[in-house]
């Protein structure tokens, strides 16, 4: 699977331009610490404020786009599913229906909706029953995170990856374990985790 992720309002955030790209970094960096094996190429961040993965598994760009959200960074995502065309190291040198589709799916996204993070997702030629599987997954718990709220998004980081407890999250931002429980009783952050825990979570830690 391919994945896009292009930046919302880039033109004005500017002045922010080099903390996002920390940030970006960052959550490469934690992918790749976490799911090494499952990423057919390294992820790429590209100088017009883009991000491509291809992956072997939803989890990875799930979870980079969790990760994005919980700091304030907006993406539009275009999914692709499709043969592969491995051709160097970096996610940007690579080819194929499965990246033709990512980008076709990003571009079918509506531009006027407004600055929020929207996903998108097309199949191409080549792809199977575990492609699809892999593009419907992702694109469904990127579009349950699109709903939460951002202390809930912030809380159900930590408890989906990392598996830390409520007192764990408590400690971690000052606030009371009753307010990280309260925060993180939702449907979306308890489904995520099932399918996180269902899989494994990645090999790495924060």
């Amino acid at each position: 699977m391919a994945a896009i992720f292009d930046l919302v309002g880039s033109r004005e955030l500017t002045h922010r331009a080099e903390e996002i790209r920390d940030l970006v970094r960052r959550g490469i960096e934690l992918v790749e610490g976490m799911w090494g094996s499952g990423l057919i190429a390294r992820p790429a961040l590209t100088a017009g404020d883009s991000v491509e993965f291809l992956v072997g598994d939803w989890r990875p760009v799930t979870f980079f786009f969790h990760h994005s959200l919980a700091r304030g960074l907006s993406f539009r995502v275009g999914l692709g599913a499709g043969r592969v065309d491995v051709i160097r190291e970096f996610a940007d040198e690579c080819d194929g229906p499965a990246f033709w589709s990512a980008r076709t799916a990003l571009e079918g996204l509506d531009l006027r909706a407004g600055s929020g993070s929207v996903v998108n997702f097309e199949v191409g030629d080549g792809a199977d029953g575990e492609d699809v599987r892999l593009l419907l997954a992702a694109a469904l718990t990127m579009a349950v995170l699109t709903e939460m709220p951002g202390r809930r998004l912030l809380y159900c980081f930590r408890r989906v990856w990392f598996g830390e407890r409520v007192s764990d999250i408590a400690r971690r931002y000052g606030v009371s374990k009753g307010n990280v429980s309260k925060t993180l009783r939702s449907t979306g952050c308890f489904v995520l985790s099932r399918l996180v825990v269902g899989e494994g979570r990645g090999d790495g830690g924060f």
